[in-house]
């Protein structure tokens, strides 16, 4: 099992990020708040003003300033545009979603207008974390390496049964790597490899990824004479993501090998669902400030991966052309991992009921993080990279929102800081510090407009930030640089009665 189970880091230093890493934890780990297109338009600076269908997940207090009962859908259209830049060549890949980002219902629970409390609320809501829809195209010709010089150096020493089928013994089989024959025509299985085909080749890397995470959130909150709002939430947190990465290698300059082209298709389905909890309160200190502070414990997950990997190779020997397919069993394997806690400061001012200020500071310790399974050892060594790679962080938002009854003007600023405190290519050892990685910023505006008894939201975001991925191993190729560019547009309708 602890061969299988190597085979994610085998992908971290090939093909594609794969599970059961650490990588794969601060995957899942970074989540934002999509939401509402208020909340959106205002960088989802929550935390301190409430009433509102994501401010609830951000800080379950607010659900004490609803006055009514109140419920709302929201929809967002995003793009995506990821530009690559590798072997001195630039190409840009576009991904389109289109999704239900929040939906909600708060229903008063108890009234008491005359008391110390003088109301009591639930919610049931949903609220979409994050959205993996993308497509990043890589490609440029490399006369220094090839993926085969990695299947070489994990077959070293390897007896032909033990070679990893999901990875180095795809390429035994397609004959991208071999082994020297006896008189009688069999393998010489003594662990000594050799390559089919020498390095001088355009290479190609596709990967497209799509899913989703959400939450569903039943919240429970009151108001204490209008001044504190108390509130806690039990959260369901769901996972569904597809990877699927397509390897090419074509024009070999060795023209003495018989090895044309080959490509590899790896598939990785990861399934997940956790609970977590959160407890917050807004003091209200006057008519025109407001104070929030809110807790959200780890998020506990079980997971499932399930992944499957194919190689092709054409051969051409004279004027006689053929090929061979290997595809690997199919895996499935069940572990847990441990998102960090938060802590969420927040303020907010109203002045003349016409224009407020909001900002979060929101704070966490991506060194917490945990990956548990069967294999202690195994998952024992991902903590440890986990203590070692990343570092706390602080997220910063930001929002305005300015009422010139009927209409609603918005606008917000958000940045998320870099976990990830050390960086040394696929295993993220050396420093950080390039010039193209940068924190996620997003910038945000939005209109809206209010009536009696429903309202309508519109909200247009901009996030962009910059991250390297690898062709494969970082022993043989350089690092390629990703821009990653996401525009949104949201709509929101809401009734309130």
């Amino acid at each position: 099992m602890k061969r299988y189970l190597c085979f994610a880091i085998l992908l971290v230093a090939g093909l594609s990020l794969s599970g059961q890493s650490h990588q794969d934890v601060l995957l899942f780990s970074d989540q934002s708040y999509t939401g509402t297109a208020r909340s959106h338009a205002m960088g989802n600076a929550f935390g301190a003003l409430g009433a509102d269908m994501t401010s609830i997940h951000i800080n379950p207090a607010g659900l004490g300033v609803y006055r009514t009962f109140s419920m709302s859908a929201t929809t967002g259209l995003g793009m995506r545009e990821i530009s690559a830049y590798y072997q001195g060549n630039k190409t840009i890949d576009f991904a389109g979603n289109f999704n239900l980002t929040s939906f909600g219902l708060v229903s008063p629970a108890k009234r008491n207008p005359k008391g110390d409390w003088r109301r009591v609320n639930y919610a049931f809501t949903y609220n979409k974390t994050n959205v993996f829809k993308s497509s990043s195209d890589v490609s440029g010709y490399n006369e220094q390496s090839s993926l085969v010089d990695v299947f070489l150096d994990y077959a070293q020493g390897v007896s032909i049964d033990n070679l990893n089928q999901f990875y180095e013994g795809g390429a035994f089989w397609v004959d991208l790597i071999d082994l020297e024959v006896d008189t009688a025509g069999e393998w010489i299985d003594n662990g000594a490899y050799f390559r089919e085909v020498e390095a001088g080749q355009y290479q190609r890397k596709i990967t497209n990824t799509t899913g989703s995470m959400g939450e569903f959130q039943i919240s429970y909150a009151g108001s204490y004479k209008e001044k504190l709002y108390i509130g806690a939430s039990v959260g369901m947190s769901t996972i569904d993501y597809l990877k699927e990465t397509y390897y090419q290698e074509s024009d070999f300059s060795d023209t003495l090998s018989t090895v044309q082209n080959f490509y590899i298709r790896d598939d990785l389905y990861t399934s997940g669902a956790g609970l977590n909890l959160k407890i917050g309160g807004i003091l209200r200190v006057n008519d025109q400030l407001r104070l929030g502070l809110t807790w959200h414990s780890p998020t506990f997950y079980n997971m499932q991966d399930e992944w499957q990997m194919k190689i092709d190779a054409q051969h051409q020997l004279y004027d006689s052309a053929y090929s061979y397919t290997h595809t690997s069993p199919y895996g499935i394997y069940n572990y847990e991992v441990v998102t960090p806690m938060k802590i969420i400061t927040s303020a907010a001012v109203v002045l003349n009921k016409k224009l407020i200020l909001s900002g979060d500071l929101e704070f966490m310790d991506y060194t917490t993080m945990q990956l548990n399974g069967n294999d202690y050892d195994y998952f024992e060594e991902q903590n440890r990279e986990i203590a070692n790679t990343y570092t706390s962080t602080y997220n910063t938002r930001l929002g305005a929102e300015l009422n010139l009854s009927p209409f609603v003007l918005r606008a917000g600023y958000a940045k998320y800081g870099n976990p990830i405190f050390r960086y040394e290519g696929a295993h993220m050892y050396e420093s950080y510090n390039i010039d193209y990685k940068t924190e996620r910023q997003s910038w945000s505006v939005g209109i809206g407009k209010r009536n009696q008894y429903s309202y309508i939201d519109f909200a247009y975001s901009f996030t962009e930030n910059a991250q390297t991925d690898l062709m494969y191993n970082d022993l043989y190729v350089e690092s390629t640089k990703l821009v990653d560019s996401y525009q949104k547009i949201m709509l929101t309708l809401g009734w309130k009665f």
